[in-house]
């Protein structure tokens, strides 16, 4: 009778945990603990330590030690560990990747559009993303803007944060994967952006994807973020879009050069969830990767936003997290 108890028991924790939604964790700063900054993207090296990029910094990385509630998945402390520095001048770096495999890091270069890959203690390795023809031609300050790294097929992935000159489409980029150990390109796929919510023209307008992220299971995690200020600059606000992506959803193109139009065939998206941040709250979130998983087997993502160097001492860097539930299923 007791065995028949366990086992009604069990199958009701378990359905308890595959019903869990998604949390959405209120953002915080840290600013006693980490200098201002530039923040753009970040990766996880080891258990509550993660490098992080600063696209204004001379090329390299910080290093955070990240403490977290292990119950619920939300930030408890953020403390800098010091800033490694690669030798190199300032190449806009826009996102980082750690691959354990080699102990290397990845980061790549909006100036230069070039992936290059570095030392954990710093200096590159002399090694890059073996970049297709298409990337090397991008509009100035449209460069490659995300990397998201895939353990289980030993993958890097890219895109850029709006389309290519090559394509005719403004709303269509290109998500580009490489083989990690040869650097040698692979599949190349079609990601149509969402249109903008902003209704009229304003002093700045910002909208693509603004990182990436690659699940255990392959599928990716795709940040479109839209960043709006008005002409007054009163009332700016950004709204970030989380997608979750599965590439075997579509066909690859079928050259790195092919051309895109409305009709091309694009990967399918589902959206996971949605918020807003504006006026002193405002958070432009630029970096994103995998954070711990939970006991109870639940995936923490954290972000991170670039505030400016807290800009006009009014903007603030801040982090944000949100759990996955065990069995992640998309929105439709």
């Amino acid at each position: 009778m007791n065995r028949i108890f366990l086992s009604i028991a069990f199958v009701m924790i378990a359905a308890g945990l595959l019903a869990q939604p998604l949390v959405l964790h209120k953002q915080h700063s840290f600013a006693k603990r980490i200098p201002a900054g530039n923040f753009s993207g970040i990766t996880q090296i080891s258990q509550g330590l993660y490098a992080v990029v600063d696209d204004k910094q001379p090329d390299g990385f910080y290093l955070f030690q990240l403490d977290f509630r292990f119950k619920n998945g939300k930030l408890k402390k953020v403390t800098n560990k010091g800033f490694v520095a690669s030798g190199l001048s300032n190449r806009d770096a826009e996102d980082i990747v750690y691959r354990p495999l080699s102990k290397t890091l990845f980061i790549n270069g909006e100036a230069d559009s070039e992936v290059l890959e570095y030392l954990i203690e710093g200096q590159p390795s002399g090694r890059r993303l073996q970049m297709p023809e298409i990337f090397k031609h991008i509009r100035p300050n449209q460069g490659i803007e995300s990397l998201a790294y895939d353990a289980e097929s030993d993958r890097i992935w890219l895109t850029t944060e709006h389309s290519l000159p090559a394509d005719s489409s403004q709303n269509l980029i290109r998500l580009q994967s490489f083989d990690a150990a040869t650097l040698f390109p692979l599949q190349q796929f079609a990601y149509r952006l969402e249109p903008p919510m902003a209704k009229k023209p304003g002093r700045a307008h910002v909208l693509g994807v603004s990182a990436l992220t690659a699940l255990p299971d392959g599928r990716l995690l795709v940040l479109e973020r839209e960043c709006y200020l008005p002409k007054r600059k009163i009332g700016a606000w950004v709204m970030c879009r989380l997608f979750l992506v599965d590439t075997h959803s579509t066909d690859s193109l079928t050259t790195s050069s092919q051309k895109m139009s409305d009709d091309t065939s694009c990967l399918k998206k589902h959206l996971l969830c949605q918020w807003r941040t504006r006026n002193l709250r405002l958070a432009n979130y630029e970096g994103m990767c995998l954070g711990p998983l939970l006991p109870d087997g639940r995936q923490v993502v954290v972000m991170v936003s670039d505030s400016q160097n807290r800009y006009g001492s009014l903007l603030r860097d801040w982090f944000k997290t949100l759990v996955l539930p065990v069995s992640l299923q998309p929105v439709d």
